[in-house]
């Protein structure tokens, strides 16, 4: 609950004092709110902090960042927990693309692709790529789907009440709520979701853990510590570094998908170097 306040706090002060700080400092801040709150989001995902449904979205429903209905979250996420990880098409979370995916991009979309699997691409380049395509696809599926069309009709409702307060009351520069809290503030998540998945064959497991301070530990609400967050999904936030030494999460995910020392060691090693390749690796037929 101190975590939803303080989401809800953080944003609402840059709100009030956005006119009397310097612009990078207003532009960080939202950057950084915005990833905490959606660290926030994804606790109420998992049915957190309350045992009550309704009490938990009304946390974190609303569209801050603008660009996605928490319904459209929620059910991608879900839907994350309960397919096999890294497949393209399958997993939603899933930056990989399929070989026939690659055949048929274009040069520029391959060099895009390329750069989104190096740490700096992925916060410069991931919100380009993410947001847009799943976006389009829902809008796509909306005409056909009457459940979808009011999602996102609910959305837009939300999106103009969100830009009356921010624009017309608290008169936040458009730009500035654009860059920091819509822009940088997924980069600030993707920061996150960088290594946190990696395809490679069972038995090894497909979730990382980047071990993390008090800061990112809060930021992130823990996820960092990723096979955890997948071997125990309803776990509170709180409870994951316990969770982690008991399960021996570290050893697993350093003989999978990898073990870091924090993000630092995760810029050292992939600053400007591939994590790995676009193309799905454990694909039957990879193309060259």
């Amino acid at each position: 609950m101190l975590v939803a306040v303080g989401c809800w706090g953080g944003w609402i002060a840059l709100l009030v004092w956005h006119d009397v700080l310097p612009w990078p400092i207003t532009v960080a801040g939202f950057a950084l709110m915005c990833g905490w709150y959606m660290s926030l989001q994804h606790e109420v995902i998992h049915g957190h902090p309350t045992p009550w449904r309704t009490v938990n979205t009304a946390l974190g429903w609303m569209p801050l960042h603008l660009w996605l209905p928490y319904r459209t979250y929620s059910d991608s996420h879900l839907l994350h927990h309960e397919v096999e990880l890294t497949v393209p098409g399958v997993d939603p979370e899933s930056f990989y693309v399929s070989p026939e995916q690659w055949e048929r991009a274009s040069t520029v979309r391959r060099m895009l692709l390329q750069s989104n699997r190096t740490f700096v691409g992925r916060l410069l380049v991931g919100p380009l790529l993410g947001p847009p395509a799943l976006v389009w696809s829902e809008v796509r599926g909306a005409r056909t789907d009457r459940a979808k069309a009011r999602t996102w009709g609910v959305h837009l409702v939300a999106v103009g009440v969100i830009g009356w307060v921010v624009f017309g009351l608290a008169e936040v520069p458009v730009w500035q709520y654009l860059v920091g809290y819509t822009y940088l503030g997924l980069s600030v998540t993707y920061m996150r979701s960088f290594v946190e998945h990696l395809a490679v064959p069972a038995p090894g497991t497909r979730c990382a853990v980047v071990r993390s301070g008090r800061f990112f530990g809060l930021l992130y609400l823990n996820n960092n510590l990723h096979h955890t967050h997948h071997a125990f999904p309803s776990a509170a936030w709180y409870r994951l570094p316990r969770l982690t030494r008991e399960l021996g999460a570290e050893e697993m995910a350093a003989e999978g998908a990898g073990l870091y020392r924090g993000y630092a060691d995760v810029i050292r090693r992939y600053g400007v170097r591939p994590f790995s390749q676009p193309v799905d690796p454990l694909a039957e037929h990879v193309a060259s």
